[in-house]
C-alpha cells in the first residue's frame, strides 16, 4: 500500500479563501492563493513575508560603530569604580562579621574563608544550645505538670 491511498486530514478553512492544489497529483496538501482581509500589501502582512521585506531591514539596520577609545575607557573606568565600591562593602561585611564572632587566641585577622567557617560553625553551636534548652525545658514542664 502506497502514501498516496491514504486519506490525510486537512483542517477546514475559512470558506472565502481560495486554495490550489499542490501539484499536477490531486493532494491534500493546499496553499492559500488569496485572502479578503489580508494581502501582501496591507501594512498588517509580516515584513519578512513580504516583497519589500528584505529592503527595508537594510534601512532599519546599522552597523554596528566601535566605540572612541576614550569611551571605552571611561567605561572601563566606570566598571572599576563600582567593582572597587562593591569589594569594599563586601570587605566592611566582613570585618562587621569578624567582630561578632568569638576571639581566637592567635591574634591574626581571620582570612575571608576562615571567617565564613567560623560563623558557620558559631551558627550551629547557637543552634545546638537552644535545643538543649528547649528539651530541658520540656522535661521541667512534664515534671511539674
Amino acid at each position: 500500500m502506497s502514501w498516496e491511498q491514504y486519506q490525510m486530514y486537512v483542517p477546514q478553512c475559512h470558506p472565502t479563501f481560495m486554495y490550489q492544489s499542490a501539484g499536477s497529483i490531486p493532494s491534500t496538501m493546499t496553499t492559500p492563493l488569496q485572502s479578503p482581509n489580508f494581502s501582501l500589501d496591507s501594512p498588517n502582512y509580516p515584513e519578512s513575508l513580504s516583497n519589500e521585506g528584505g529592503k527595508m531591514d537594510k534601512k532599519k539596520c546599522r552597523r554596528y560603530k566601535t566605540p572612541s577609545p576614550q569611551l571605552l575607557r571611561m567605561r572601563r573606568s566606570a566598571a572599576n569604580e563600582r567593582e572597587r565600591k562593591r569589594m569594599n562593602t563586601l570587605n566592611v561585611a566582613y570585618d562587621e562579621l569578624r567582630m561578632v564572632l568569638p576571639e581566637i587566641d592567635s591574634g591574626k585577622k581571620l582570612s575571608k574563608f576562615e571567617t565564613l567557617q567560623m560563623a558557620q560553625k558559631y551558627i550551629e553551636c547557637l543552634a545546638q544550645i537552644l535545643k538543649q534548652d528547649s528539651k530541658i525545658d520540656n522535661k521541667n514542664k512534664n515534671k511539674s505538670g
